[in-house]
């Protein structure tokens, strides 16, 4: 089974975008609490991910090239 799905939502005349309930949950943000969003733009395309996953992972990467370098 596929994990690969699309959604299509608005983008507002200030530029803001709802994201649908189900694009949370896929991202492991609750709706209804303040949560950040990291946009990934690399050759043309935009992925959008959760900020605190996207920064341990970059953090964990960082360690593992630190060690290494060591």
């Amino acid at each position: 089974m596929s994990n690969i799905f699309s959604s299509n939502s608005v983008v507002w005349v200030d530029g803001q975008v709802t994201l649908p309930k189900h694009i949370l949950k896929a991202l492991g943000i609750e709706s209804g609490r303040r949560s950040n969003v990291t946009f990934i733009v690399e050759d043309g395309q935009v992925r959008i991910v959760n900020s605190a996953e996207f920064a341990m992972s970059n953090l964990k990467k960082y360690q593992q090239d630190s060690k290494e370098a060591a």
